[in-house]
Parts: structure tokens; sequence; C-alpha cells
């Protein structure tokens, strides 16, 4: 059974199309099918777009996840302390992040079975989601 671990610092256009690949190849290897990996792989793309529109970088780290009866795709995006743009200073809401990477349409319900943000100052931000296999 394959287990790994990718981490994508995260700063242009290229690096969200290598995020998306590489969310996509780690879902399909931890056995989700075709069509949830591909709608997981744009979530991922949709964080990273908004990674760089808040600040000037972030990571998006993509690993493999084992339950005693389960096993999963975990997803972890950073948002760096670096500067915010003076667009969005104000804290992130859970709320506002659902709109802005529409993850409340049905088929990322259907696929994202856990997730949080865990904020710390205004300038950090951790969103965790999940989904098991």
């Amino acid at each position: 059974m394959f287990s790994g671990a990718i981490s994508v610092k995260i700063n242009s256009e290229i690096q969200i199309q290598a995020v998306r690949t590489k969310a996509r190849w780690l879902a399909e290897r931890m056995g989700l099918d075709k069509g949830p990996a591909s709608v997981l792989s744009a979530i991922v793309s949709e964080i990273a777009r908004l990674i760089i529109s808040q600040t000037s970088c972030g990571r998006i780290d993509i690993f493999s996840i084992r339950d005693k009866l389960k096993k999963g795709v975990t997803i972890l995006a950073f948002f760096d302390e670096g500067e915010k743009k003076e667009i969005e200073i104000k804290p992130f809401e859970k709320q506002k992040i659902l709109r802005r990477m529409d993850l409340e349409s049905l088929a990322a319900k259907k696929v994202i079975d856990e997730f949080r943000v865990f904020p710390g100052n205004e300038k950090e931000l951790l969103m965790q989601i999940t989904k098991w296999v």
C-alpha cells in the first residue's frame, strides 16, 4: 500500500498547477475514484489561488492518512506570515472561505469529509481538508 506526502510552496500559477496535479495523483494512489480525485484536486487549486490572493506565498501539504478502519487524504494549507494584501487584512472566516472557493457546491460536499480552519493571529491561517476513501 502506498504511503506518501507532498509539499508545494505556493507563490505563482506554476505552483498552482503543480499542486493540483500532485493532489490528483496522490488521491488516486490512495484509492479515490477519478471523479472525486478530480474534484479534490480542483479544491486544492482553489485553495492555492486563495493563498496567492491573500498573501504573497504559502504552502500546501498533501498526505495519506490511516485510521484503524479507513484510509484517506488530508490537505493542509498554510498561509505564510507575510504581509497580507491590503484588501483582506481582517481575520479569515470559515464561511467566507467556503463561499470564495465554492466548497458549498454539491460536488465539493460529497468529496470533503472534514473541513477545519485554525486561525491564529490575523497574519496566519491553517486549513485542513480530509477525504476518507
